[in-house]
Formats: structure tokens, sequence, C-alpha cells
């Protein structure tokens, strides 16, 4: 039937192209601030209300528009980056589609104040749903100031899919902090709700503009490398095996300095590490790649945050190889970026001593529900003194392998117990009790213990302050970057104080966007439990074997680890006489 394919209306045409640019209040901020810098800015301002819901206002003192270049700025695909097809290979600047600023003025209402140094007043721009409503004569200092409010006022359909202001706040912070790490020549300021959290002096060391962001425990973990050949070089910092995190988002990737999403890179990067730190773990790595413009194409995707290279089978090997030969403890290639910074691998090459031999030890009653279909039994279903169960298992320690495993032998075959899964179930469930009958009680610090935090920790920290203090935790700031931790929990008697905040800032930072309240508290009640467990290739005496055992009484043996690791694996008698063709 004709007539069923019709052309889409410009409005809403317009709608569809801006929704693949600005997808939330993060964008509009990512895509003016790469403007910012594009017109050769040395200081950006950042202000947000309502985690950028209300208000996005951006300014800078770059170069400014011409009063008669302002309303084309406006329309699609107006730039002053290219030309032509040609020069979408030969792009060095951070935008150039042309779609940014039309895009933002299409779903809110937007107001541009800019001036160019040879004039001496500026121009003053409002438009509301792409349609320009006024242009105007206004005295403002040299640069561009771009005001955005209410985004998606014009289509409430999508505004109902945008989160919490305190999420959308965390998407805007991180564009902040990627694009401040990369451009440690500008200074960058960061105000929401009238407040300043993050201010960023220009430096000419990118080391200074690392430890401010990533913090001075990072900062001390990272060593600069730098290769440079036909064409290519690969410059920045990576973090040596004594450190990693359990997310990968300590991995920064720059393509000609626009911070990218590659698979290949990462994998690259991933393959460098590889049986240099524990599998499930992070390494920090901030990666410089400059190519020539004609050998990586950057026209992929709106955002721009996916790029193609001409031959990714080099790039993939020379990254590799270039962090391998630095984690290696090799001599560099090229100069390192700063004086001073010298590697030293050897501290982390140590080998955990073998554990002592021993000997069966019985142990009596264990796991009356012993079929591993069954829920675990609870508390109360334990066997007090004198309580006769109707089916007794015996079971007796054979020892402990790989320093990790304890062994247990019962007639219907053998148990193995991963220790670390083991005992982080035990104190979660202790911790999680003590936290669920109101019972946890904080010990307080004599001296106070001061932690610096990364700007990324401290928001999370900030945002979380409420559920650290019902967990028994006193945290006060002291300094921009710098806590102090007065008091923690009176059943953590192990570990650091500071890499167990730190532990738990990462773990919700990795999960803000998607948890509530009383999921935030068991994550932290899940992280206190992994760092105060014991851990494995560790030696147990034989009376911390048994304690260990007898503690899991009330679980059956298809119990996981508050992370979903196994901690039990059965190996039946069958099992053992088929290996051996026994019949």
């Amino acid at each position: 039937m004709p007539g069923k394919i019709q052309i889409l209306h410009e409005d809403v045409a317009q709608s569809i192209a801006a929704g693949e640019v600005i997808e939330r209040p993060a964008s509009v901020v990512k895509e003016l601030m790469e403007n910012a810098i594009d017109a050769g800015s040395s200081e950006i301002i950042v202000e947000l209300k309502g985690g950028g819901l209300q208000l996005i206002r951006v300014g800078d003192n770059g170069e400014g528009m011409d009063p008669g270049d302002v309303p084309i700025a406006l329309q699609r695909y107006a730039t002053s980056k290219i030309r032509n097809a040609e020069d979408l290979y030969a792009i060095h600047t951070l935008g150039f589609r042309g779609e940014a600023l039309p895009s933002i003025a299409s779903v809110a209402q937007i107001t541009i104040k800019t001036r160019v140094r040879e004039s001496i007043s500026g121009t003053r721009v409002i438009c509301e749903g792409g349609v320009i409503r006024s242009i105007s004569d206004i005295g403002c200092p040299v640069g561009t100031e771009v005001e955005v409010r209410n985004i998606f006022y014009n289509i409430p359909v999508k505004r109902k899919f945008l989160k919490s202001i305190r999420t959308e706040l965390h998407y805007s912070l991180n564009y902040f902090l990627r694009l401040s790490l990369s451009h440690s020549a500008i200074s960058f300021k960061f105000i929401h709700d009238d407040r300043t959290l993050y201010e960023h002096l220009k430096t000419e060391s990118p080391w200074v503009r690392i430890e401010t962001i990533l913090g001075k425990d990072i900062y001390d973990h990272l060593e600069a490398f730098q290769l440079e050949e036909e064409g290519m070089k690969i410059s920045g910092f990576s973090s040596l095996p004594s450190i990693s995190k359990g997310t990968g988002d300590g991995i920064y990737i720059y393509v000609n300095r626009r911070f990218v999403r590659d698979r290949l890179i990462y994998k690259a990067i991933m393959e460098a590490y590889r049986h240099r730190i524990p599998a499930g773990k992070f390494p920090i790595a901030i990666l410089f790649l400059e190519i020539p413009p004609a050998a990586v194409d950057v026209n992929v995707h709106p955002t721009k945050a996916e790029v193609k290279f001409k031959n990714p089978e080099r790039v993939f090997h020379t990254v590799m190889g270039t962090l391998s030969t630095a984690l290696d403890g090799m001599p560099f290639l090229g100069e390192p970026l700063l004086e001073g910074k010298k590697k030293d691998l050897t501290s982390f090459r140590t080998v955990a001593a073998a554990p002592p031999p021993l000997k069966p030890q019985s142990i009596g009653t264990l796991w009356t529900k012993w079929d591993q279909g069954q829920g675990a039994p609870t508390v109360k279903d334990a066997p007090s003194p004198g309580w006769e169960v109707e089916r007794k298992i015996q079971c007796r320690i054979l020892g402990q392998t790989q320093g990790t495993y304890v062994i247990c032998e019962e007639e219907r075959g053998l148990i193995f117990i991963d220790q670390h899964a083991a005992h982080e179930r035990i104190l979660f469930e202790k911790y999680k009790n003590e936290y669920e009958t109101r019972s946890i009680s904080s010990e307080r610090f004599l001296i106070p213990i001061p932690m610096e935090l990364s700007a990324q920790e401290s928001f999370t920290l900030s945002s979380h302050l409420e559920e650290f203090q019902s967990m028994g935790f006193e945290i006060d700031p002291i300094g921009e970057g710098i806590y102090a931790i007065r008091s923690i929990p009176s059943f953590l008697d192990q570990g650091d104080p500071k890499e167990m905040v730190k532990g738990i800032l990462e773990e919700l930072s990795f999960i803000t966007r998607k948890r509530n309240g009383a999921e935030t508290i068991q994550t932290i009640l899940i992280t206190l439990a992994c760092h105060s467990a014991i851990r494995g290739n560790f030696p147990l005496r034989r009376e911390e074997m048994e304690g260990l055992v007898e503690k899991l009484y009330p679980f059956s043996l298809s119990t996981t680890c508050p992370h979903g690791r196994p901690i039990f694996f059965f190996l039946s008698r069958d099992e053992l006489d088929k290996q051996f063709r026994r019949r």
C-alpha cells in the first residue's frame, strides 16, 4: 500500500539526531568542555545545579565567536573544524561534527555569551528548543559562556529516563575528571549548587594533575613510560604490580588527547598485566596514544567515544609491548616523562612460605543437612551440647593444600574448603547480624588516622557518609582531599583502616548508579568481610582450621561467599573410584 513510508518532520528528525549526541546532562558537560578546549582556553569553569537537570553553565577564556558566527553555530553541521570530506582524516581537534551546540539547543533552553579579543562588546543569543529567540549586544569578558537550562524540557518522556541528582552528577564528574586529567595545562573548576567541588590549577607537570585527581597513594605507585616509533607515540603512566583495583575504572585511554573506550587498547593493557596482578583485578593506567589522524577514524559514533585504527594489529602489539617492557623493569626505549621517578619491582617479587605439614584431626559432628540441593539451615538448627542429631556425619581435617584450601574427609568422600571464601561468609553473617540488631559499637582512635583520597573517592565518600556513620565509622574532612578517620566499627580488629575505607569506596563507585540505600549497606558489609577475612596462600594452624570448620556448621554445601564464589567442593568416593578404575 503506497504512503506507508514518509519523511519525518524536521522537529522529529532533529530530536532523534540530538538523542544520539545528548543522552544526559553529562553529555552536555562533555561537549561544551571539548568546545572550550578546542577554543584554546587556559581556564574552564563548569557549574551545575541539581546535578545538571536545572542548570549547566560552562565558561571559558578562549578565542570566542564573532557576532555573525553565533547564529550559524546553532545550525546542524555548522563547524569551523573541517571544510571537506578529506579533512575527516586530518582532525586535530576534539570536536568536528558540528552537532553539539544544535543538539543541545534542540532539547533545552540555552543562552550563549561570547566575545572575541578584537571586539569591545560581546554577543548574547537566547535559544529555546532549537529556535533563536533573540540576539543582542552585551558586555562580557573574552571567551564563551554557554548556559543550558531545563534539559529535555520539551521531551518529557526522555527526561523521565534520567536518574537521581546524585547519579547524574556522578556522570558529569566523570567527564570533567577525564578531560582535566589529559589537559594539565588548563585550569579547571567544578561547581555544584554554588559549592566548589574541585579546582585544578594549570601546571606544566602531568604528575601534579595526576596526584590531584587520583590521590597520592596511586601517584606513588605509578611509573612513567614513553615510546616513539614510525609516527606513533605512546606515553603515559602505569601502576606497579603492588597496586590494583577491583574494576577497570582506573584505565584511561586517550587517542590524540581524546578519551575513548577502545577494546583493542584495553585488551593490550590487560594482556601486559597478565600474570602480574591477581585474576579479577585491574591496573591503573593512563595511556596517551598520538597517531597520525589519517591512521585513525574518529567519525565512528556521534559521541566520538569510539575509534577505528587503520592498522589495529600494530597498535595492539605496540601498546602491549611498551607496557610489558616497562613492567619487566627493562630500560625504556624513550626518555621518561619526569626525572626522579625510578622503577623498582624487586620488592614485589616475594614467595610465600609453604604451610607446615598437618596431621589429620577429628572434629566430631558436622553438617546434619548434607544434600547439596537443600538450603542452608538456620543458626537455630545448630546442635547445642547434649542434643542428639539423627544423622551424624563424622568429618576429620586432613590438612591444608596450597596454603588456601582446607581438606576434610567424610565417609562419602572429601570436602575442599576455600578458607578465604568461608571466612568471608562467616564474617559477613556476623557483621550483618550486628547491623540488623543495632549492636554495632565504635572504637575511637586516640589519634585520628589521616587519609588522602582522590577526587572520585572524595565524591563517593561525601555521597555515602550517612551509610558509613550507620556502620560505626566517623570520618571528617580536614582539608582538600584529606580526611581523618576518628572511629571504626569495633568488630574490625585487623587490617589497615585506610585501605578498608578505600576498598569500600572503590566498590561503591562501581555500583553507585544501580543500588539503593539497603544495597549500599550490603556492599559495605561485604567489603568489610572481604578485607577482614584470612587470605589465600596463608598457612593455618590446626586449631585455626578447626575453628573455621566448626563455624561453617550452619551452612550447606551449596553456600557461596557474599560475592557468589563457592565455598565448598565435594569429591565423592564414587568419583575417586572412577578415576582409579575401581569397581
